[in-house]
């Protein structure tokens, strides 16, 4: 009997130590913004855990900055600045966020309260940009994906969208990034372009798994560069976090 019940016992801390939890989520939420007038939405995504923060103008800045203090529902958010810091608060159970203000509106500082909703967490595409117009949506998920790909010395990834043909190349070592469009999808393979330029020429076979850079387009004799990589969910815009910090956004 005591050799079941040691048993037993054994059991159980071998199913407790095999429990891990589950890694949080991080949250995105829309808020209906309105300074002086004008409607100015913008997104906010933000992580529990690590506490890291970005918001982002829908189609214009993006800007990082801390959880500082949690009090109940109220987070009370840090986001970087020019010569400094800027505060706001967002209540997790009204949904609102609010920007302080000075009083009587001076220095132009008015308090502000916008109201907001969750929505899918926001990605790489969030970063997606380039130079000529293009429609802010663009930067949502609709059909995404990711690329997990062994590069010469390190990982480098890679975030589509079928429906908006949007593409953003998160370059090795997690310096830099690129956007670029999908030119074409026929028969599983996704040909696409990127680089400040747009003439870094590529293509993704979904159904052997292997990207390959097209380096010499004008030349067929030129042997292209071909990697294998791994289909992953969207990356959030939070795995950018620590670059974009770097680069003193």
């Amino acid at each position: 009997m005591v050799v079941v019940m040691r048993l037993h016992i054994l059991l159980i801390g071998i199913l407790l130590a095999c429990v891990v939890p589950a890694k949080a989520e991080p949250t995105s939420i829309h808020c209906d913004g309105k300074f002086y007038l004008q409607q100015q939405p913008y997104f906010v995504t933000y992580d529990l855990e690590t506490n890291y923060v970005v918001w982002e103008r829908a189609g214009g800045n993006i800007v990082t900055g801390e959880i500082i203090a949690t009090s109940g529902a109220q987070l009370e958010l840090s986001l970087r600045a020019n010569g400094g810091r800027i505060l706001l608060f967002f209540n997790r159970e009204r949904k609102e966020i609010t920007w302080p203000g000075m009083p009587a509106g001076e220095l132009g500082r008015p308090y502000l309260r916008h109201p907001c909703t969750e929505v899918t967490g926001r990605t790489m595409l969030s970063s997606f940009w380039q130079s000529e117009p293009f429609d802010p949506k663009r930067r949502d998920a609709v059909d995404a994906f990711s690329l997990t790909c062994q590069g010469d010395t390190g990982l480098f990834f890679i975030t589509f969208d079928r429906v908006t043909k949007s593409v953003v190349v998160e370059a090795e070592g997690g310096s830099s990034s690129f956007a670029g469009n999908i030119t074409g999808i026929d028969d599983g393979v996704i040909k696409f372009t990127y680089g400040m330029s747009r003439s870094n020429v590529a293509r993704w076979d979904e159904r052997n798994q292997s990207l390959m850079f097209i380096d010499f387009p004008d030349d067929p004799a030129r042997s292209p560069r071909i990697k294998r990589c791994n289909v992953t969910k969207p990356r959030s815009i939070l795995e950018f976090y620590k670059a974009w910090v770097r680069s003193g956004k």
